[in-house]
């Protein structure tokens, strides 16, 4: 089976999971806020992989102007977010098949996405996001960093697997330059997992240049 059929359907089963674990998650509130603090021109949001609604949620509180399209490809996070988060507008929608899309927007943030798709869909997400934005546009996005031979099924508490992909700082980067986007702010966060490890969570926030 291809290996984001797998991972699709995995999200969709945990969305309960999901929704317990990181709704009221605190780490990565600084990184929002910085992302809010940098708009520029409007207040239009494209959110992918947007899960139970728990960066939505957070954006919204903190600036209840926000009008946020908040997107994911299984259906069970799309209803959670419809509960937690009543005043975003919800779409199902594949984070690789951006061009669906009629509208335009202030910002894209993704922030869970990134680490379950390819280089080659990284590469088109990337010029989707810039074609995507209005001018002066910011575009968040986390990954994990790491070789990217390494990246393979991984398994979380509940058992089922999803295909995590790792992708070099300097990939990224690279991929920015090329689409012509202002790489403003690049955090690390230390995300401590529930079997007592920890992962490095790297997030780039940049500007679309025009």
């Amino acid at each position: 089976m291809d290996p984001y059929d797998i991972t699709f359907k995995t999200w969709n089963k945990i969305a309960g999971l999901y929704e317990e674990y990181f709704m009221d998650l605190d780490l990565y509130d600084d990184t929002y806020n910085y992302f809010v603090d940098n708009l520029e021109g409007g207040s239009n949001l494209l959110e992918l992989g947007c899960g139970p609604g728990n960066i939505c949620r957070y954006l919204i509180n903190k600036n209840p102007d926000l009008e946020i399209l908040a997107t994911d490809i299984a259906p069970n996070m799309l209803e959670r977010v419809q509960k937690n988060v009543p005043s975003a507008k919800v779409r199902l929608l594949d984070a690789r098949n951006l061009n669906q899309l009629q509208q335009t927007f202030d910002g894209i943030i993704a922030g869970f996405c990134i680490p379950y798709l390819s280089q080659n869909d990284c590469r088109k997400l990337m010029k989707d996001a810039f074609e995507l934005l209005n001018s002066k546009g910011l575009f968040y996005f986390s990954f994990l960093e790491g070789d990217y031979s390494l990246s393979a099924y991984e398994s979380g508490s509940s058992g089922d697997k999803t295909f995590v992909y790792y992708h070099s700082i300097l990939f990224f980067e690279e991929e920015l330059d090329k689409n012509n986007f202002k790489l403003l702010k690049h955090f690390k966060k230390d995300y401590k997992k529930r079997d007592g490890s920890s992962q490095l969570h790297h997030i780039f926030v940049a500007r679309k240049q025009v």
